[in-house]
């Protein structure tokens, strides 16, 4: 029989303040939850896209129009003007916000909003992901390098005035899968080096490995969700069951949880199948993002009879964050959370 183990929230929502997400949490979920994330308000409303303008203030960098098969993108990528001094990215703004909203996390402990057990949740896009869409090719390699180093400062910064026993971080990767995928490349076809499964698998590892051990650490395995889309629609789960075993097989510090996406027309087994073969450690969550507003609970349940023919232990959450909705649709969709992790 399977065992549904809780629910997890992605990280953001339709909220004006993080206070307004703990509210709404303990009024439908009531400390169901393990961690807290602070609904990424603000500038951080639309995942990754605040950071277009962190990278304009880079002296060395400069935007030129993209190819015009990039998708569409509206925005210019970025190009190297000076490549002979260091690179200056400016502070990123993840440390700020983290700790301007864990005072409003400690406040809402402190008023019985959060339980003692609940955890303060950081989520932070890799940095291939950034780069890969706000950079020119040909200047990946160098502002990749040059982001790490900054969000390495950020992630210091926020390991170091939040209590450890306290925190939670989850890595985003999403635009990884859009590489694996097809859709995207990192590097130019006449440029050496790539960003195939094995440069992936390294970029992921050494992000985890960033974590202390006393910080819980967890992974948002992402098909994207702009204008609720995934930028393709995956067959199956192979892309994210290799990722899923590329951490636990390569991490040297436990991994508290994993969270990967269920499409909403995907109610066979066959989608799951890949998943199946993972040795997922006892101590490793997983958490499937099978719970849509299309279907409501009825769909979700049908959802997680076709993982229950793979699968003998899960969580569930929505496949991505909740902030491109309408706040009218978070009550019903934490209720939908609330329900289906029920033991009555």
């Amino acid at each position: 029989m399977t065992e549904i183990i809780g629910a997890h929230l992605v990280g953001s929502a339709p909220v004006d303040s993080p206070t307004q997400l703990f509210e709404l949490a303990k009024r439908h979920l009531d400390h169901r939850l393990l961690r807290l994330p602070d609904g990424e308000v603000g500038e951080r409303d639309t995942w990754i896209r605040w950071q277009y303008a962190k990278l304009a203030e880079c002296p060395q960098l400069s935007p030129e129009a993209p190819d015009a098969s990039y998708l569409g993108r509206e925005l210019q990528q970025f190009v190297i003007t000076d490549d002979s001094v260091p690179m200056e990215l400016v502070e990123l703004g993840y440390a700020k916000a983290a700790l301007n909203s864990w005072e409003s996390f400690r406040d809402a402990r402190e008023q019985g909003l959060v339980a003692p057990h609940q955890r303060f949740m950081v989520g932070l896009p890799s940095p291939l992901s950034v780069v890969t869409m706000y950079v020119a090719p040909q200047a990946r390699s160098r502002v990749l390098e040059a982001w790490i180093t900054a969000m390495e400062t950020e992630l210091q910064r926020i390991v170091e005035n939040i209590p450890k026993d306290s925190l939670a971080i989850q890595w985003e990767i999403v635009i990884e899968f859009g590489i694996l995928e097809g859709i995207w490349t990192f590097l130019d076809s006449n440029q050496s080096g790539s960003a195939t499964r094995p440069g992936i698998a390294e970029h992921i590892l050494c992000l985890g490995h960033l974590i202390p051990d006393a910080v819980e650490l967890g992974f948002h395995l992402c098909y994207g969700d702009a204008g609720h889309q995934h930028f393709v629609e995956p067959e199956d789960t192979q892309h994210l069951a290799w990722a899923v075993a590329s951490i636990v097989d390569g991490m040297r510090r436990p991994v508290q949880w994993i969270h990967l996406p269920v499409p909403r027309t995907r109610n066979d087994a066959s989608y799951f199948e890949a998943l199946g073969e993972i040795a997922l450690p006892e101590t490793t969550e997983l958490y499937l993002g099978l719970i849509h507003e299309t279907g409501g609970e009825e769909g979700s349940r049908g959802r997680i009879e076709a993982a229950s023919q793979v699968l003998q232990r899960f969580g569930v959450a929505t496949e991505c964050g909740l902030g491109r909705r309408s706040l009218e649709s978070l009550g019903p969709l934490l209720d939908q959370h609330a329900t289906l992790t029920s033991r009555s």
